[in-house]
Order: structure tokens, then sequence, then C-alpha cells
């Protein structure tokens, strides 16, 4: 045998036994086990249904070359009416040869809005950070948004809310969180008048264009002060649109 065939039948061992591997790892390396771990005390019952939903996705899928974080299974979890808390992945490991251990985050939703359309008629949606339209199924009190604005505020799907209002609200939610402000829910009859809820006999007036982090950090220190609190109980409302608040009879 030539130098030259004796080479070329070595390259192609090479080859085979480079294929062969890889192919055994292909076919042997597939999950037949799924693990779930959850950091808080999530509910027992619905974290062993979102683990039992998570193995029928994953199984026989490639530990090597399968995306389990872009799987299109968290966006359906997400926008599932089976489970109150929203489930994202924050970390794996792989175990050969068939072993998936899944590490996972829930979050119950930050507010609940509730969009009216032309026909008056309601569509109720639950959402947090990850703006994902999850629909309502009257889970717990929550900060509730009544909207009466554009339709265009939810995407044409009806997966996804308008980023900027999204985070708007959310930022609302959060101030009112940061600054301790009780708000049962916030009004947005158009972008120039929001009313919100102090579950009191008067109204916070905000607009589309109001700063959350300024106007609840304005409105924690005027409940501070009884004699201001008393002025605007007998008017009605504490307008919060312009550089100083101002408290008003009617709009």
């Amino acid at each position: 045998m030539s130098v030259n065939n004796k080479q070329f039948f070595n390259y192609l061992d090479f080859l085979l036994t480079l294929v062969v591997s890889f192919l055994l790892i292909f076919f042997t390396l597939r999950v037949k086990t799924v693990e779930c771990y959850h950091q808080d005390s999530a509910d027992q019952e619905e974290l062993a249904s979102v683990c039992a939903q998570l193995k029928k996705n994953f199984l026989g899928k490639s530990l090597i070359f399968y995306d389990f974080f872009a799987a299109d299974i968290w966006q359906e979890l997400a926008q599932s009416v089976d489970y109150q808390q929203l489930y994202q992945l924050s970390g794996l490991e792989k175990k050969a040869p068939s072993t998936l251990i899944l590490h996972l985050d829930s979050k119950l939703p930050d507010y609940r809005l509730v969009v009216f359309t032309n026909g008056n008629q309601e569509q109720s949606y639950i959402l947090n950070q990850n703006n994902n339209l999850k629909k309502d199924q009257g889970q717990g009190s929550l900060f509730t948004i009544y909207y009466h604005g554009p339709a265009e505020i939810l995407d044409k799907n009806q997966r996804h809310l308008d980023e900027t209002y999204h985070q708007f609200f959310l930022a609302l939610k959060n101030n009112l969180d940061k600054y301790q402000i009780n708000a049962k829910s916030l009004t947005w009859e158009n972008d120039d008048l929001l009313k919100l809820d102090l579950g009191k006999s008067w109204l916070v007036i905000l607009d589309k264009h109001s700063n959350p982090e300024t106007s609840m950090r304005n409105l924690s220190l005027i409940l501070l002060d009884e004699a201001v609190i008393a002025e605007i109980e007998s008017k009605g409302f504490l307008d919060l649109r312009f550089n100083l608040p101002v408290i008003r009879e009617q709009l």
C-alpha cells in the first residue's frame, strides 16, 4: 500500500470515528428525566403540574444541542390560565446520559390590566416585568388598571402590551410600593386624564406624561399632612399633573 493510500484510509477512519461519535452523542444524550427545583416556597401542587408540562415538552430533546432557554414552552406557560404564578428558567444542569435539572423562578403578577374596547367589552389580563399578557382568572387582590384609551395598547396577537404603557404601569406600581402608598386602582380615561384611587373619598389625577417616581414621592409627603388631606377631602381631587400639586373641586 502506498503512503498516499495509507494516509487516505487513516483520514477516512478518522472521519468515520468522528461521525459515529457524533451520532452516538446525538442519539444517546437525550432527555428522559426532568427534575424541577424552585428557590422559593412555590405552591407544590402547581409546581408539580408545571414540571409535568416541562417534562412532556422536553422529553427526547438533545441534552447537548437543544436550547432550553429559548423553548416556546416558556411563552406558553406565561400565557396559560392554569397557573397563578409566572414561571421562568433561571438555570439548568445536565447529567449524562438523560437527566435535565431545571431551576425555576416564579413571581406573582405585578398588576391587573382591564382593557375596554369600543363595544365596552372587557378584556382582563395580569402582567409582571416580562410583559406577557396572561389571561386573568381572578388571582387575588391586585392593583388594577382600567384602560379606556386607544385599542393599540395591545399587539395584534394580544400576546404583549405596548412597551411604553407597560413601563409606565410597572413604574407606577413599583413606586406605589416604594413609598408605601396603598392604591386600589388606576382608571385611564385618556392620555391626559388618569384617576388614581386610594380607596378614599377623593382621587389623585395624573396624565401619561407624569413621572411616577416624582408623583408618588410627592403624594407620599402630602399624605403625611393632615391639614392638606382635610382640604383635599373637602374638594375631591388632588391634581398632580403640574409642577405643583393643585387641589380642585372638579376637573
